[in-house]
């Protein structure tokens, strides 16, 4: 009898330390999958980051594209302007410098007050 208790004991403390290896083997399971989870998880981050970088680099492009679009067509309407206004200069140079003496009185009062 007590041949086949500590026959049984010894085969419960076997099955007892397989089971804790088992445990031991699926934990370590457990925890490399969980690393190669986190890694999948940090390169997919990792690519938005990158796409929401390149998108906003092409938004910036596209802003001072078309703000230096806008800045020659401003910069070649003044040119036209200046053309413009230099052709009615000669066409009638005593209007314009009657206006011109005009403008000045009219300032000359303005900075009085």
């Amino acid at each position: 009898m007590a041949l086949s208790k500590a026959a049984n004991d010894t085969k419960t403390s076997a099955r007892d330390a397989l089971s804790q290896l088992e445990l031991e083997q699926r934990l370590d399971d457990l925890k490399s999958e969980i690393a190669s989870i986190t890694k999948t998880l940090s390169a997919i981050g990792g690519q938005k980051v990158d796409d929401y970088r390149v998108g906003m680099e092409q938004l910036a492009a596209d802003a001072v594209s078309a703000s230096l679009k806008a800045f020659d067509s401003a910069r070649s309407e003044a040119m036209s302007l200046e053309a413009t206004f230099e052709d009615h200069v000669r066409a009638h140079p005593l209007r314009a410098i009657g206006i011109a003496a005009g403008v000045g009185f009219l300032f000359a009062l303005m900075s009085r007050r």
